[in-house]
């Protein structure tokens, strides 16, 4: 067998962790308020990053970030074209 055919292709993805630093009003009903997450680790200009406040648990209920919670943020890099 080759190895390389047996390989599971996966995209390249880093975690890293977070702490959600304000959550941020809807200026709007209709837009969603939004969670303000600090990335640790990042460089400080790419530091923050803001996210819609509406999750979903692993229940399939809907969730929201509260402030001071610790977080997970994985990023994944898409396909190459």
């Amino acid at each position: 067998m080759n190895l390389d055919t047996a390989r599971i292709l996966e995209q390249p993805s880093t975690t890293m962790p977070g702490t959600v630093d304000k959550i941020i009003p809807s200026p709007r009903p209709s837009q969603p308020e939004k969670a303000q997450i600090a990335v640790e680790g990042a460089p400080r200009r790419h530091r923050d990053l803001r996210i819609e406040n509406k999750l979903t648990d692993e229940n399939g209920d809907d969730v929201r970030l509260k402030k001071g919670a610790h977080v997970e943020v994985t990023v994944t890099a898409g396909p190459k074209r």
